[in-house]
């Protein structure tokens, strides 16, 4: 596996955010309602948008303010009215949900240009003649070497009908047993 290589994530279940999401609303109900931060709801939508898609995200980003906003109206004692901790819970939601669908259309976006890449790399540049592939260093090889330099590939040769009758066609006219 590949150091950059992260589709082991993508085999993880969400109960990595979901945890994260739990301890970040334990904290924010500790640390009462004078103390706000919001911002730290931004890691769980991230990471449920990135690596579960769009849906897991937009849960997120509206289940977290929704258990502010109920901390605020039922839990403790605030100055502040029920509708201004709506207003603020409605404002979280909306941003949070905004950074939800951007996160999933990058993740999108990552994902084709991975895409792209692979296929890009996939490309040999090969000889339309002899069929030697051009290196990294800009020298030609057989593709035979270059294939096994670089893969368990082994080969053995052989001769196709073809070829057989295009190389060796005065031959085989002679010895009609072939």
């Amino acid at each position: 596996m590949k150091l950059n290589d992260t589709r082991w994530i993508k085999n993880l279940s969400p109960i990595y955010w979901i945890i994260i999401s739990v301890i970040l609303v334990f904290i924010d109900y500790l640390t009462g309602p004078f103390i706000q931060f919001p911002v730290t709801y931004l890691i769980p939508v991230a990471l449920a948008s990135w690596y579960h898609g769009r849906l897991w995200g937009m849960t997120v980003a509206v289940v977290l303010p929704l258990l502010r906003f109920w901390y605020s109206a039922f839990l403790w004692d605030v100055p502040w009215t029920v509708i201004e901790a709506s207003l603020n819970g409605v404002i979280r939601i909306l941003i949070l949900f905004t950074f939800s669908l951007l996160i999933d259309r990058v993740a999108g976006q990552t994902r084709e240009l991975k895409k792209e890449v692979q296929t890009l790399e996939g490309l040999l540049p090969i000889c339309s003649f002899c069929k030697k592939i051009r290196n990294e260093d800009g020298g030609w090889e057989q593709i035979e070497v270059y294939i096994s330099e670089r893969s368990p590939a082994d080969f053995s040769h052989g001769v196709c009908p073809d070829c057989l009758h295009q190389h060796y066609g005065d031959v085989l006219k002679k010895n009609p047993r072939q």
